[in-house]
């Protein structure tokens, strides 16, 4: 049984007009996974250079290699990933 897991993504703060080139594939790889039930929110903390993906998998190190291929990791914009399990109990997530 697949568990929910929480991961922050900490992104470059010198390569804004780069990421912007590659953000659209970057959402379209989202959106694939959440065609598939396995991301479940995605987004930018406003204000901020990070970001919230919450996604389903078995374990932390799962929910790492499911975002292995995001275009904004493969490219180098990632400085860092915080992984957490989750544990939604009221609301939509649960």
């Amino acid at each position: 049984m697949s568990k929910i897991f929480a991961v922050e993504y900490h992104y470059v703060t010198d390569q804004d007009e780069a990421m912007a080139e590659v953000r659209p594939s970057h959402r379209a790889f989202n959106a694939s996974l959440a065609e598939r039930d396995l991301l479940l929110a995605a987004g930018p903390y406003v204000g901020t250079h990070d970001a919230l993906i919450i996604v389903r998998a078995e374990d932390e190190a799962g929910a790492l290699a499911l975002l292995e291929e995001d275009p904004f990791q493969q490219a180098g914009y990632v400085t860092e990933r915080v992984v957490r399990e989750y544990n939604p109990v009221i609301g939509v997530l649960k």
